[in-house]
């Protein structure tokens, strides 16, 4: 199977036991939860381009305050010729820092957000979320994050 990397840097933002979310407008985790976050910028270090990038998905500036350290799974996706996403993660803990009502997130061509919320953690589960979102709705229960990468072969997109 044929498969490629994708990095990322991601962060858990909670409140009242719930988790913020954004719906996921494209790509293999479509139609469901998932962290704010994602790839970072030429030259960009991880903590600016998670508050950059929580900034575009949410629309919510955040405060980095822990390092969770890193996990890694694989996921089948079709892309191009590959079949399989080795998605590598940078998990930090976050918290917000101003405004804290409803945002409006800009839309621009490479936007996968369909805009946030935040959700009770035992609604993050794998039918309705990535599993980013599953391993963060899992540490915020206070189990640990996984050492050894799981494998997600049945994966199905939901929307588009």
């Amino acid at each position: 199977m044929a498969s490629f990397n994708h990095f990322g840097v991601y962060g858990i933002c909670q409140r009242d036991g719930r988790l913020l979310v954004i719906h996921k407008g494209r790509g293999p985790y479509s139609g469901r939860y998932d962290l704010p976050g994602g790839r970072l910028e030429t030259g960009e270090a991880l903590v600016d381009g998670l508050i950059r990038e929580f900034i575009e998905e949410t629309g919510y500036t955040v405060k980095v305050q822990q390092n969770l350290g890193t996990i890694d799974f694989f996921i089948r996706h079709n892309e191009d010729h590959f079949t399989q996403m080795h998605h590598l993660a940078a998990l930090y803990q976050v918290e917000l820092t101003g405004e804290e009502g409803p945002v409006a997130i800009s839309m621009f061509e490479e936007q996968d957000s369909c805009g946030a919320e935040w959700v009770d953690i035992t609604r993050i589960t794998l039918d309705s979320a990535s599993p980013l979102a599953v391993y963060a709705a899992k540490f915020l229960r206070g189990e640990e994050l996984p050492v050894t990468p799981e494998y997600y072969d049945d994966w199905e997109v939901k929307g588009t």
